[in-house]
């Protein structure tokens, strides 16, 4: 597994799709999320303040406007040639710490918009990562969740980690990577066995998940 691996598979997915395709981001279509992208690595800083502002519109019109005077296919090969300008994600180490996960993600996003659920092949550092940020992530995704949440791991088996403290017990089970899914709330088409009372899976179901 490398950053530039993650890159790449996310570039090959936006190639190999029509600009209009849908995607796993609500609303979004593979353009959409091209602009996205490009626009969280080349023009960082206005993201930022528009964000820190909570001036989301803000966003959604630069990436209008990156639409309109960007081609589809220009987009994607400046992804694929890495951020530009003074970007923070130029400094050593940012595209390990910032990206790997991200790209991961929204490949998926790309890949199983069209309801191709199939797994990528992935490797055990590619696990291994997901399975290390997954404890901060599903603390702050499942804060105030009135359920305990187990997130049990098949690839390679291993500990379960449990989130929160209630009652009732909702196991999500698969490889850390699906889990990660499940919980950027990608769960339709995330590979993940959720198994628990039904009244307690359907706590955790209806929970807004992701970012």
């Amino acid at each position: 597994m490398s950053p530039k691996s993650q890159r790449d598979a996310l570039c090959d997915a936006l190639d190999a799709v029509h600009p209009s395709a849908p995607t796993l981001c609500d609303g979004w279509t593979a353009h959409h999320l091209a602009a996205h992208v490009w626009l969280r690595e080349s023009d960082p800083w206005r993201v930022a303040g528009a964000l820190l502002s909570r001036r989301r519109d803000r966003v959604e019109l630069r990436m209008a406007e990156v639409m309109t005077q960007r081609p589809y296919a220009d987009l994607v090969a400046a992804i694929r040639r890495g951020p530009e300008g003074f970007s923070p994600f130029r400094l050593p180490g940012m595209e390990a710490a910032a990206n790997t996960l991200e790209f991961f993600v929204h490949c998926e996003d790309v890949r199983r918009g069209s309801g191709n659920n199939t797994p990528r092949p992935t490797d055990l550092a590619l696990e291994e990562l997901c399975w290390k940020r997954l404890p901060a992530m599903s603390r702050m995704f499942l804060r105030g969740c009135p359920v305990a949440v187990w997130l049990e791991r098949d690839v390679p088996p291993g500990e379960p980690l449990r989130v929160g403290t209630g009652p009732d017990i909702v196991t999500l089970s698969g490889a850390p990577s699906e889990l990660l899914l499940y919980l950027f709330g990608r769960r339709s088409a995330a590979n993940v066995e959720v198994i628990g009372d039904p009244a307690a899976i359907s706590v955790v179901e209806h929970r807004r998940l992701g970012v």
